[in-house]
């Protein structure tokens, strides 16, 4: 029944999307994954956050590679384009100001 809804929204079925964020190793390679990220299916496209601005430009270069890799991994082909977004770097709070002594 899973498989039947996802299909009327235009998504993979369960295997493809399992396939998507349980083994995208698999499909972009171990040192990709670690600085990428899949976030979510929005109809045929995937959503990807990058940790660099540099990684998502090699993510859209990559692009019709990796869409094709997932069609032969999943055995469908539902996923037809990749969007990628920069991941904020999320920092912690910012050091007290010093105040300039007066002599």
């Amino acid at each position: 029944m899973l498989d039947r809804t996802l299909r009327s929204m235009g998504t993979p079925s369960v295997a493809g999307v399992e396939l998507l964020f349980e083994r995208w190793g698999e499909v972009v390679g171990d040192s990709m994954a670690a600085r990428t990220v899949p976030v979510r299916i929005d109809g045929e496209t995937l959503v990807v956050s990058c940790d660099e601005p540099a990684i998502a430009t090699h993510v859209r270069y990559l692009q019709s590679e990796l869409v094709d890799r997932l069609a032969q991994l999943s055995g469908e082909r539902r996923i037809t384009r990749i969007d990628t977004r920069v991941a904020q770097v999320r920092r912690g709070p910012r050091p007290p100001r010093r105040t300039p002594r007066r002599a």
